[in-house]
């Protein structure tokens, strides 16, 4: 398909779903999951290129759209929210992290991973301790390492499943907070008495002089981090997230009051948020799970019982040190879907003072998810 034609697709979604958020039947449901609805359901019935016959344009959004919009967002967050969130944000995560190496073992023992996987069990067990943690480049590290692509149809199946229960799960951090709110309150972590934008702006409406300022730098910003990335690792033998460096390079200059009041940037990230997430509904192909007959089963029962522990443990842990549950699920979104998806989570929650924390302990997943992904390796071989 045409990639103009699949923008134009993207573009209604987001419409659409906005409108619908707005009343009283879509409201509850909330937009980030009302366009992650939509736009499954248009893959799945053939108007828009699925995971399996994925277009150039979901890779693009994905690799720039998000990380453009995160900049976006950021330049308007205030320090003080690192301060405030970062110290139980990381708790947060390390105890995701943990559910999930838990989650992955008891999975693996509970259906006898290692009878129908037989000698592939380790690398998956592997690769889905690793993209639980830090994301989906962890899970491609692996799946390289270990030549899991040579599996076929094993690969195939492994890959449809991630995308779908990665899916199923964000959906459902968007719901929990909202019902676990009411039950337990907001925890003991003070939440901003104002957003973590500039407060004394006028008008935040986008202007085409706004619009042309906020494309340059974070276009720029992107760009600039890529290539960063890649200079820092030669020179220090080692990765430098470029994450780390767009974060870096937009809270810089969130600090110039020139910046800052540039009106529209936190239009901008929103509106990236929703097109991440449409794209992220196209990877839910039910045709595709169909395909992988028992293998398929089997794998969903895998990961749907890891992911299963990790909430239960991150959740369970962070009501009982009595944490927000708008935190719990950003720090779960960090672990399972990476950096980039935190975007889309805070902004539905109406929590942006936690896209901070979130970004950087997702890029300390990232750092680590390859590491604890080869030690899970070793603990079921």
């Amino acid at each position: 398909m045409q990639p103009l034609y699949v923008l134009s697709m993207l573009c209604a979604a987001v419409a659409v779903a906005h409108w619908l958020a707005q009343t009283r039947i879509g409201r509850p449901i909330g937009g980030a999951i009302l366009v992650i609805l939509i736009f499954a359901a248009l893959a799945n019935v053939g108007l828009v290129p699925t995971a399996s016959t994925a277009t150039p344009l979901y890779g693009q959004i994905l690799g720039v759209g998000a990380p453009v919009s995160i900049f976006w967002l950021l330049l308007g967050v205030r320090l003080t929210t690192l301060r405030q969130a970062g110290t139980p944000m990381l708790i947060l995560f390390s105890l995701g992290a943990l559910g999930t190496m838990v989650g992955v073992f008891v999975a693996g023992k509970v259906t006898g991973a290692a009878d129908w996987l037989g000698e592939w069990y380790g690398p998956l067990a592997g690769m889905y301790s690793a993209t639980y943690i830090g994301g989906g480049a962890n899970f491609n590290a692996l799946a390289s390492h270990y030549d899991f692509f040579e599996t076929g149809n094993l690969f195939a199946a492994t890959t449809v499943v991630d995308h779908v229960l990665t899916v199923v799960w964000i959906a459902l951090l968007l719901l929990l907070p909202k019902l676990l709110t009411p039950l337990v309150g907001r925890g003991s972590v003070p939440e901003p008495t104002t957003e973590p934008t500039t407060p004394d702006l006028p008008d935040q409406r986008l202007t085409m002089g706004s619009l042309a300022v906020l494309l340059a730098l974070g276009f720029a910003a992107h760009t600039a981090s890529v290539w960063l990335s890649g200079q820092l690792g030669e020179a220090l033998g080692f990765g430098v997230p470029s994450i780390i460096i767009l974060t870096t390079l937009a809270l810089v200059l969130a600090q110039v009051p020139a910046v800052t009041r540039i009106p529209g940037a936190q239009t901008l990230g929103m509106y990236g948020s929703y097109l991440f997430l449409a794209v992220l509904g196209a990877y839910c192909e039910a045709a595709a799970l169909m395909e992988t007959g028992r293998i398929g089963l089997l794998l969903f029962l895998f990961v749907g019982l890891a992911l299963a522990i990790h909430g239960v443990i991150l959740f369970g842990a962070g009501l009982a040190l009595r944490l927000p549950p708008a935190m719990m699920a950003v720090a779960s979104t960090a672990n399972v879907g990476g950096s980039t998806v935190v975007l889309p989570m805070v902004q539905s929650l109406g929590r942006r003072d936690l896209l901070l924390p979130g970004v950087l302990v997702g890029a300390v997943g990232n750092a680590a998810g390859t590491y604890l992904g080869f030690l899970m390796v070793r603990l079921v071989t």
